[in-house]
């Protein structure tokens, strides 16, 4: 008996990589803590530090588990005789400081995640990577702009954060996931023999809420694709699984309804600790 692929649970593996102390950690933790029980997968490593896993159900695309591991920079495995052909992940994340005294590291994590995509038969406009800049809370952090020019001259998707506070962690995954099962489920329906399709990129995305709060500058956009709208809304789609909804029951005499005119409703919240 076969399994349709719709039916089959499929996997996406997201690569957390960057220089040791960027943050990388403290984003599977954060994702770890977020994810509703139901949704959280037993791995062998009892690290939530470094690997985490949670399964996913689509509407479009199915269901999915998803392996997120995190490495440092200098210690990722390149592919060695008797080694798969395919590398060990689909979708990458690529975290950095952003404080001033930590630039030459990056720049060098760079340098060393370029030649572990190139082992790989692989460059960083035919695989899903995003840019985490962390670290927005340093007081000693650089400007966006600059660290858009140097480490980001592709006009990738990349995110202000602040693991600390927790701010643009959910945003860099929900970009990830969107990205690469979109990309994922794009090459599974070509020929074996296609080359994959280059990842289209984006200009740096200004989030309202996080940016206003952090007092970011962003710079003029880079040079780049928008990403299709399917795109956004399979990232939409899975980041909403990974919230746990609050449910707030309101009632309402039928009696106000049935008048002319709009309702204004009112609702106080009293958030307490």
């Amino acid at each position: 008996m076969t399994t349709s692929t719709q039916n089959a649970v499929r996997t996406c593996r997201l690569l957390y990589y960057g220089p040791d102390g960027a943050g990388k950690r403290d984003n599977l933790r954060l994702i770890n803590q977020s994810l509703p029980p139901q949704m959280r997968l037993s791995l062998a490593s009892a690290d939530p530090e470094r690997q985490i896993a949670f399964s996913l159900k689509t509407e479009k695309d199915g269901d999915w588990q998803v392996l997120v591991q995190a490495i440092d920079a200098g210690t990722e495995k390149f592919p060695t005789a008797g080694m798969d052909t395919a590398p060990p992940f689909d979708g990458i994340i690529f975290v950095v400081s952003s404080r001033a005294p930590d630039l030459d590291q990056s720049l060098a994590s760079l340098e060393g995640l370029k030649s572990y995509l190139d082992s790989w038969g692989l460059d960083l406009m035919n695989v899903p990577v995003v840019l985490q800049y962390n670290h927005r809370d340093a007081s000693d952090m650089l400007p966006i702009d600059r660290m858009e020019s140097l480490l980001n001259p592709w006009g990738l998707l990349s995110f202000p954060a602040s693991s600390i506070r927790d701010e643009g962690v959910r945003e860099t995954l929900k970009s990830i996931l969107g990205l690469t099962v979109n990309h994922l489920t794009h090459n599974s329906q070509t020929s074996p023999q296609s080359s994959p399709a280059p990842i289209s990129a984006k200009p740096v995305v200004e989030i309202s809420t996080s940016g206003d709060s952090l007092g970011l500058e962003y710079g003029p956009p880079l040079p780049g694709s928008e990403i299709p709208q399917d795109t956004k809304d399979r990232g939409q789609a899975i980041f909403d699984q990974l919230s746990t909804s609050v449910v707030v029951p309101v009632k309402i005499s039928r009696e106000l309804l049935d008048r002319d005119g709009p309702l204004r409703v009112l609702l106080e919240i009293e958030i307490i600790d």
